[in-house]
Protein backbone atom coordinates (compact mmCIF):
# COMPACT_ATOMS: atom_id res chain seq x y z
CA UNK A 1 0.00 0.00 0.00
CA UNK A 2 1.26 3.49 -0.92
CA UNK A 3 0.54 6.76 0.99
CA UNK A 4 1.56 9.60 -0.88
CA UNK A 5 2.91 11.85 1.82
CA UNK A 6 5.28 9.04 3.97
CA UNK A 7 6.84 8.31 0.68
CA UNK A 8 7.24 11.69 -0.27
CA UNK A 9 9.25 12.09 2.91
CA UNK A 10 11.06 8.49 2.15
CA UNK A 11 12.04 9.33 -1.22
CA UNK A 12 13.58 12.87 -0.54
CA UNK A 13 10.66 14.17 -2.86
CA UNK A 14 8.58 17.61 -2.01
CA UNK A 15 5.16 16.29 -0.83
CA UNK A 16 3.11 17.73 -3.46
CA UNK A 17 5.45 16.49 -6.53
CA UNK A 18 4.67 13.70 -5.14
CA UNK A 19 0.73 14.25 -4.46
CA UNK A 20 0.40 15.34 -8.45
CA UNK A 21 2.15 12.06 -9.33
CA UNK A 22 -0.36 10.28 -7.66
CA UNK A 23 -3.02 12.35 -8.90
CA UNK A 24 -2.08 11.22 -12.11
CA UNK A 25 -1.51 7.79 -12.04
CA UNK A 26 -5.04 7.55 -10.01
CA UNK A 27 -6.54 9.27 -13.13
CA UNK A 28 -5.06 6.59 -15.64
CA UNK A 29 -6.57 3.65 -12.91
CA UNK A 30 -3.01 2.54 -12.37
CA UNK A 31 -3.40 3.83 -8.73
CA UNK A 32 -7.03 3.13 -6.50
CA UNK A 33 -7.58 4.06 -2.89
CA UNK A 34 -6.71 0.94 -0.91
CA UNK A 35 -10.51 -0.75 0.32
CA UNK A 36 -10.54 0.79 4.21
CA UNK A 37 -9.70 4.24 2.96
CA UNK A 38 -12.54 3.84 0.76
CA UNK A 39 -14.27 3.62 3.76
CA UNK A 40 -12.88 6.50 5.22
CA UNK A 41 -10.06 5.55 7.07
CA UNK A 42 -6.38 7.22 6.29
CA UNK A 43 -3.03 6.26 7.14
CA UNK A 44 -0.27 8.11 9.05
CA UNK A 45 -1.04 11.53 8.92
CA UNK A 46 -4.12 11.18 7.63
CA UNK A 47 -2.74 10.44 4.10
CA UNK A 48 -4.76 8.19 2.05
CA UNK A 49 -3.94 4.74 1.45
CA UNK A 50 -2.95 3.52 -2.90
CA UNK A 51 -3.18 0.23 -4.62
CA UNK A 52 -1.55 -0.67 -7.76
CA UNK A 53 -3.78 -1.95 -10.57
CA UNK A 54 -3.07 -4.35 -13.24
CA UNK A 55 -2.49 -2.17 -16.28
CA UNK A 56 -4.77 -4.63 -18.43
CA UNK A 57 -7.69 -3.53 -15.72
CA UNK A 58 -6.79 -0.01 -16.19
CA UNK A 59 -7.08 -0.17 -19.92
CA UNK A 60 -10.45 -1.70 -19.93
CA UNK A 61 -11.54 1.39 -17.30
CA UNK A 62 -10.33 3.78 -19.46
CA UNK A 63 -10.55 2.65 -22.75
CA UNK A 64 -13.91 0.82 -22.46
CA UNK A 65 -16.11 3.55 -22.96
CA UNK A 66 -14.23 5.27 -25.61
CA UNK A 67 -14.32 2.54 -28.00
CA UNK A 68 -18.06 2.01 -26.84
CA UNK A 69 -18.81 5.80 -27.80
CA UNK A 70 -16.53 4.78 -31.15
CA UNK A 71 -19.00 1.45 -31.87
CA UNK A 72 -21.83 3.51 -31.57
CA UNK A 73 -20.20 6.35 -33.52
CA UNK A 74 -19.56 3.70 -35.96
CA UNK A 75 -23.05 1.90 -36.37
CA UNK A 76 -24.76 5.13 -36.62
CA UNK A 77 -22.32 6.24 -39.62
CA UNK A 78 -23.28 2.65 -41.47
CA UNK A 79 -26.53 3.99 -41.06
CA UNK A 80 -26.13 7.21 -42.62
CA UNK A 81 -24.61 5.74 -45.20
CA UNK A 82 -27.06 3.12 -46.18
CA UNK A 83 -29.34 5.70 -46.02
CA UNK A 84 -27.59 8.05 -48.68
CA UNK A 85 -26.60 5.03 -50.87
CA UNK A 86 -29.93 3.80 -51.23
CA UNK A 87 -30.61 6.80 -53.28
CA UNK A 88 -27.01 6.23 -55.49
CA UNK A 89 -29.21 4.04 -58.79
CA UNK A 90 -32.02 7.31 -58.69
CA UNK A 91 -28.95 9.23 -58.96
CA UNK A 92 -27.24 7.71 -61.53
CA UNK A 93 -30.29 7.06 -63.70
CA UNK A 94 -31.15 10.60 -63.63
CA UNK A 95 -27.53 11.72 -63.98
CA UNK A 96 -27.08 9.44 -66.89
CA UNK A 97 -30.15 10.96 -68.88
CA UNK A 98 -29.02 13.96 -68.27
CA UNK A 99 -25.66 13.37 -69.61
CA UNK A 100 -26.71 11.92 -72.29
CA UNK A 101 -28.57 14.90 -73.34
CA UNK A 102 -26.09 17.64 -72.99
CA UNK A 103 -24.78 18.74 -76.10
CA UNK A 104 -21.25 17.28 -75.49
CA UNK A 105 -20.34 13.69 -74.18
CA UNK A 106 -16.64 12.79 -73.42
CA UNK A 107 -15.57 9.43 -73.98
CA UNK A 108 -12.32 8.44 -72.37
CA UNK A 109 -11.47 4.68 -73.08
CA UNK A 110 -11.62 2.74 -75.77
CA UNK A 111 -14.62 0.21 -74.63
CA UNK A 112 -16.39 3.81 -73.83
CA UNK A 113 -16.09 4.54 -77.55
CA UNK A 114 -16.62 1.19 -79.17
CA UNK A 115 -20.32 0.92 -77.60
CA UNK A 116 -21.22 4.26 -78.15
CA UNK A 117 -20.28 4.45 -81.80
CA UNK A 118 -22.33 0.82 -82.22
CA UNK A 119 -25.05 2.39 -80.12
CA UNK A 120 -25.56 5.49 -82.58
CA UNK A 121 -24.95 3.37 -85.37
CA UNK A 122 -27.76 1.17 -84.34
CA UNK A 123 -29.95 3.97 -84.28
CA UNK A 124 -29.30 5.86 -87.42
CA UNK A 125 -31.45 6.26 -89.67
CA UNK A 126 -30.75 7.57 -93.04
CA UNK A 127 -26.58 8.18 -93.81
CA UNK A 128 -23.73 7.64 -91.93
CA UNK A 129 -20.11 10.09 -93.31
CA UNK A 130 -16.88 9.34 -92.25
CA UNK A 131 -13.42 10.99 -92.19
CA UNK A 132 -10.17 9.16 -91.08
CA UNK A 133 -7.21 10.82 -91.71
CA UNK A 134 -4.78 8.19 -90.76
CA UNK A 135 -4.63 4.66 -93.18
CA UNK A 136 -6.02 2.24 -91.11
CA UNK A 137 -3.78 -1.17 -90.12
CA UNK A 138 -5.61 -4.06 -92.32
CA UNK A 139 -6.60 -5.83 -88.55
CA UNK A 140 -9.00 -3.04 -88.10
CA UNK A 141 -10.84 -3.22 -91.53
CA UNK A 142 -12.81 -6.45 -91.02
CA UNK A 143 -14.36 -4.97 -88.00
CA UNK A 144 -15.80 -2.16 -90.09
CA UNK A 145 -16.64 -4.28 -92.76
CA UNK A 146 -18.97 -6.37 -90.42
CA UNK A 147 -20.35 -2.83 -88.80
CA UNK A 148 -20.97 -1.14 -92.73
CA UNK A 149 -22.33 -4.08 -94.05
CA UNK A 150 -25.43 -4.26 -90.48
CA UNK A 151 -26.02 -0.51 -91.45
CA UNK A 152 -25.77 -1.11 -95.64
CA UNK A 153 -28.57 -4.19 -94.65
CA UNK A 154 -31.00 -1.41 -92.79
CA UNK A 155 -30.68 0.89 -95.93
CA UNK A 156 -28.73 3.12 -94.48
CA UNK A 157 -26.35 5.45 -96.79
CA UNK A 158 -22.56 5.72 -96.17
CA UNK A 159 -19.95 7.62 -97.47
CA UNK A 160 -16.17 8.33 -96.38
CA UNK A 161 -13.12 10.25 -96.39
CA UNK A 162 -9.54 9.25 -96.77
CA UNK A 163 -6.53 10.76 -97.55
CA UNK A 164 -5.02 10.15 -100.79
CA UNK A 165 -1.93 8.13 -99.18
CA UNK A 166 -4.60 5.27 -98.84
CA UNK A 167 -4.69 3.97 -102.78
CA UNK A 168 -1.30 3.53 -102.47
CA UNK A 169 -1.86 0.82 -100.32
CA UNK A 170 -2.73 -2.69 -102.53
CA UNK A 171 -4.53 -4.18 -98.97
CA UNK A 172 -6.82 -0.86 -99.15
CA UNK A 173 -8.05 -0.72 -102.30
CA UNK A 174 -9.45 -4.44 -102.26
CA UNK A 175 -11.21 -3.16 -98.96
CA UNK A 176 -12.46 -0.01 -100.54
CA UNK A 177 -13.82 -1.98 -103.57
CA UNK A 178 -15.55 -4.78 -101.23
CA UNK A 179 -17.12 -1.98 -99.68
CA UNK A 180 -18.06 -0.33 -102.39
CA UNK A 181 -20.29 -3.42 -103.31
CA UNK A 182 -22.13 -2.87 -100.28
CA UNK A 183 -22.90 0.51 -101.47
CA UNK A 184 -20.38 2.49 -99.95
CA UNK A 185 -18.94 5.99 -101.32
CA UNK A 186 -15.46 6.55 -100.76
CA UNK A 187 -13.57 9.62 -101.69
CA UNK A 188 -9.75 10.85 -101.51
CA UNK A 189 -8.38 14.32 -100.66
CA UNK A 190 -5.05 15.81 -100.24
CA UNK A 191 -5.78 15.78 -95.73
CA UNK A 192 -7.70 15.17 -93.20
CA UNK A 193 -7.01 16.43 -89.73
CA UNK A 194 -8.73 14.60 -87.71
CA UNK A 195 -11.22 11.49 -87.60
CA UNK A 196 -15.17 12.54 -87.77
CA UNK A 197 -18.28 10.81 -87.60
CA UNK A 198 -21.45 11.90 -88.45
CA UNK A 199 -24.72 9.99 -87.89
CA UNK A 200 -27.50 11.78 -90.06
CA UNK A 201 -26.51 14.82 -89.69
CA UNK A 202 -27.92 15.47 -85.69
CA UNK A 203 -24.79 13.53 -84.15
CA UNK A 204 -20.97 13.73 -84.25
CA UNK A 205 -17.79 11.49 -82.88
CA UNK A 206 -15.11 13.26 -83.06
CA UNK A 207 -11.28 12.72 -82.07
CA UNK A 208 -10.80 14.12 -78.39
CA UNK A 209 -7.64 17.07 -79.03
CA UNK A 210 -6.60 16.74 -75.56
CA UNK A 211 -6.14 12.63 -75.61
CA UNK A 212 -3.77 10.48 -77.47
CA UNK A 213 -5.00 9.90 -81.27
CA UNK A 214 -7.46 7.15 -81.02
CA UNK A 215 -7.66 7.46 -76.99
CA UNK A 216 -10.50 9.70 -76.66
CA UNK A 217 -13.65 11.16 -78.54
CA UNK A 218 -16.22 13.53 -78.10
CA UNK A 219 -19.46 13.07 -78.85
CA UNK A 220 -21.06 16.52 -80.27
CA UNK A 221 -25.09 16.91 -80.59
CA UNK A 222 -25.86 20.50 -80.02
CA UNK A 223 -27.79 21.45 -83.53
CA UNK A 224 -25.19 24.23 -84.32
CA UNK A 225 -22.36 22.57 -83.98
CA UNK A 226 -23.00 19.77 -85.57
CA UNK A 227 -24.50 21.69 -88.74
CA UNK A 228 -21.02 23.17 -88.66
CA UNK A 229 -19.19 20.00 -88.92
CA UNK A 230 -21.29 18.44 -91.24
CA UNK A 231 -21.19 21.78 -94.06
CA UNK A 232 -16.91 21.14 -93.06
CA UNK A 233 -17.32 17.72 -94.65
CA UNK A 234 -19.43 17.99 -97.16
CA UNK A 235 -17.36 21.35 -98.48
CA UNK A 236 -14.38 18.29 -98.77
CA UNK A 237 -16.21 15.76 -99.72
CA UNK A 238 -16.92 18.21 -103.29
CA UNK A 239 -13.29 18.61 -103.04
CA UNK A 240 -12.45 15.23 -102.78
CA UNK A 241 -11.77 12.86 -106.04
CA UNK A 242 -13.86 9.77 -106.20
CA UNK A 243 -12.88 6.13 -105.95
CA UNK A 244 -13.10 4.26 -109.57
CA UNK A 245 -11.19 1.05 -109.54
CA UNK A 246 -13.07 -0.03 -112.23
CA UNK A 247 -9.78 0.92 -114.64
CA UNK A 248 -6.76 -1.64 -113.47
CA UNK A 249 -4.64 0.47 -116.21
CA UNK A 250 -4.23 3.75 -114.41
CA UNK A 251 -5.24 2.49 -110.61
CA UNK A 252 -1.61 2.75 -109.51
CA UNK A 253 -0.65 6.11 -111.71
CA UNK A 254 -4.05 8.39 -110.85
CA UNK A 255 -3.01 7.94 -106.65
CA UNK A 256 0.81 8.48 -107.40
CA UNK A 257 -0.36 11.78 -109.54
CA UNK A 258 -2.28 12.83 -106.49
CA UNK A 259 0.08 12.25 -103.89
CA UNK A 260 3.19 14.29 -105.52
CA UNK A 261 0.87 17.01 -105.91
CA UNK A 262 0.32 16.89 -102.01
CA UNK A 263 3.81 16.57 -101.57
CA UNK A 264 4.79 19.87 -103.52
CA UNK A 265 1.60 21.73 -101.98
CA UNK A 266 3.35 20.76 -98.45
CA UNK A 267 6.84 21.91 -100.17
CA UNK A 268 5.47 25.02 -101.10
CA UNK A 269 4.73 25.48 -97.62
CA UNK A 270 8.03 24.85 -96.33
CA UNK A 271 6.67 22.42 -93.52
CA UNK A 272 9.29 19.75 -92.10
CA UNK A 273 9.81 16.50 -93.38
CA UNK A 274 8.36 14.72 -90.19
CA UNK A 275 5.25 16.81 -89.81
CA UNK A 276 4.74 16.54 -93.70
CA UNK A 277 4.63 12.69 -93.87
CA UNK A 278 2.56 12.80 -90.98
CA UNK A 279 -0.21 15.05 -92.61
CA UNK A 280 -0.20 12.55 -95.55
CA UNK A 281 -0.07 9.44 -93.80
CA UNK A 282 2.85 8.34 -95.25
CA UNK A 283 6.16 6.72 -93.34
CA UNK A 284 9.15 9.24 -93.79
CA UNK A 285 11.38 7.45 -95.90
CA UNK A 286 8.24 7.17 -99.02
CA UNK A 287 7.89 11.49 -98.41
CA UNK A 288 11.69 11.93 -99.23
CA UNK A 289 11.91 9.81 -101.72
CA UNK A 290 8.87 11.77 -103.58
CA UNK A 291 10.93 14.92 -102.37
CA UNK A 292 13.70 13.52 -104.16
CA UNK A 293 12.25 12.24 -106.77
CA UNK A 294 10.27 15.88 -107.39
CA UNK A 295 13.61 17.61 -106.84
CA UNK A 296 15.35 15.92 -109.83
CA UNK A 297 12.32 16.43 -111.91
CA UNK A 298 12.35 20.05 -111.30
CA UNK A 299 15.86 20.88 -111.35
CA UNK A 300 15.23 22.06 -107.99
CA UNK A 301 18.20 22.69 -105.53
CA UNK A 302 15.92 23.11 -102.36
CA UNK A 303 12.62 21.58 -100.78
CA UNK A 304 11.06 25.40 -101.07
CA UNK A 305 12.45 25.86 -104.47
CA UNK A 306 10.41 22.55 -105.76
CA UNK A 307 7.50 24.10 -104.29
CA UNK A 308 7.71 27.33 -106.16
CA UNK A 309 8.73 26.12 -109.13
CA UNK A 310 5.69 23.06 -109.05
CA UNK A 311 3.15 26.37 -108.56
CA UNK A 312 4.66 28.53 -111.12
CA UNK A 313 4.28 25.84 -113.13
CA UNK A 314 0.62 25.12 -113.08
CA UNK A 315 1.11 22.06 -111.30
CA UNK A 316 -0.65 22.87 -108.27
CA UNK A 317 -3.58 23.95 -109.84
CA UNK A 318 -6.78 22.03 -109.43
Amino acid sequence: MLHSDPAAVEMGLPVEEVRSAVADLVALCLLRPSAGDEGGRTGPEGSVGYVASNPEVAVTHLVGPIEADIRRLRDRADRLGAQVMAMKPVFEEAWQGHFMKSPIEYLNTLDAIRVTLERIAASARVEILAAHPQVPPPEALEDGYRRTAETAGRGILSRTLYPHSVLSHHYMRQHMVHMSELGVEFRTVSHIPDRMLLFDASTAVISDPEQPPGQGALVVRDPSMVRYLYRSWESAWESGRPFDDSRPDTATAAPRDEQRRSVLRLLDTGMKDEMAARRLSMSITTYRRYVTELLAELGAHSRFQAGSYARRAGWLDD
